[in-house]
């Protein structure tokens, strides 16, 4: 009875979220000729502000990065790559880009998004196999060049480990 009183019937209990960790807490190294960089700033996306944590700019060619993702030190199993991210309202000008996945060196054609100021997107990944994902934003005019790809998500689920058996 006193579970009952603990947890009435036909009420949903809130569940919590599955534990995350930033994706630039894992090894992560440049691969590409543009830079990318963890910084904490307010940017407008398609009239609306998001705290990114993570830029990449590719100028006018490109910038990547690939991050490992097991083996790892905390020998947890990663489930999903959340990731959030645009080009900024008063980059008008910019041309847009095109942002890629790679996971363990195939490119995810599926997750393939065109990215242009002003408009936010969103990509989910299922990392349960690889080893390793790679982000690529690829400037579009080689002659002009791109603003800021910004991440205000760039999050990697995972669930702990299995205590060994005795």
């Amino acid at each position: 009875m006193l579970f009952l009183a603990l947890f009435p019937q036909g009420r949903q209990i809130a569940q919590e979220a599955p534990p995350s960790v930033f994706l630039l807490r894992l090894p992560c190294v440049s691969t590409g000729i543009g830079n990318w960089a963890r910084r904490t700033e307010d940017v407008s996306v398609g009239k609306a502000v998001y705290t990114s944590r993570l830029f990449m700019g590719p100028g006018n060619r490109s910038a990547a990065m690939t991050c490992k993702l097991r083996p790892n030190k905390a020998r947890v199993e990663f489930q999903k790559l959340k990731l959030g991210f645009g080009m900024r309202d008063n980059d008008a000008d910019s041309p847009s880009a095109t942002f890629n996945v790679y996971i363990d060196g195939n490119r995810v054609d599926s997750l393939t998004r065109a990215v242009s100021p002003g408009k936010a997107e969103s990509v989910v990944l299922d990392v349960t196999n690889p080893s390793n994902v790679s982000l690529e934003v690829v400037c579009s005019n080689q002659s002009r060049y791109c603003d800021r790809v910004y991440f205000w998500d760039a999050d990697v689920e995972y669930v702990l480990p299995l205590p060994p058996k005795k």
